[in-house]
């Protein structure tokens, strides 16, 4: 994902950064979880390292 300043985030490469992008990424992420039934990230398991999935059905799942 490239921001309007150039600045590039990437989940694969920046979900663990302890800076800015690794915030962003981890606040995003969280607040998808109060709109999505389910939402599946990289501590989900290897198969989410590098994006999220978001889903309207499902079992309320937010990892």
């Amino acid at each position: 994902m490239a921001l309007a300043d150039g600045t590039t985030i990437s989940v694969l490469q920046d979900w663990d950064d302890q800076g800015e992008k690794g915030a962003f990424l981890r606040a995003a992420f969280a607040e998808a979880c109060d709109f999505f039934g389910t939402s599946l990230g990289p501590n989900y398991n290897a198969a989410h390292a590098n994006h999220f999935h978001f889903g309207l059905r499902g079992f309320g799942i937010c990892r």
